[in-house]
């Protein structure tokens, strides 16, 4: 999680993943959180696998600050930083192979921002690792 002349981000913005793995996100820089878009968050769309644990880290404002969270259930997470997401501060997970689910319909209802700053699936499972911005 960073802020630096490019702006506010997640890098990377893209990963690709194998269930049961635990990602460790760190605020190198700024105020930011890592959250799931999930209805129990700020009442946002839900953009993760039903049957996933959505996430919350709270806002982290000193560097080094991390937070970990295990991604047991496989599809698509996409998620966002609580005071940047109307920036595009957001980021998206895949965890095996991704199956039907919310994350893999087109992010309509997330702000143009967001929506634009999203990588696509296909570019995370050609890649493995999309970094930002």
């Amino acid at each position: 999680m960073i802020t630096d002349n490019n702006g506010s981000y997640f890098d990377p913005n893209g990963l690709l993943i194998e269930s049961g793995t635990t990602v460790r996100f760190v605020n190198s820089s700024g105020s930011h959180s890592t959250t799931a878009y999930h209805p129990d968050n700020d009442d946002t769309p839900l953009r993760i696998p039903e049957d996933a644990t959505a996430w919350d880290s709270g806002v982290y404002t000193n560097a080094e600050e991390t937070f970990e969270h295990t991604f047991d259930v496989e599809g698509v997470y996409d998620y966002y930083c609580t005071p940047h997401a109307m920036l595009g501060m957001v980021g998206r997970i895949v965890v095996g192979t991704p199956q039907d689910g919310p994350g893999t319909e087109p992010p309509a209802d997330l702000p143009p921002a967001a929506k634009e700053s999203l990588p696509s699936i296909d570019t995370i499972l050609e890649k493995e690792v999309v970094k930002g911005p």
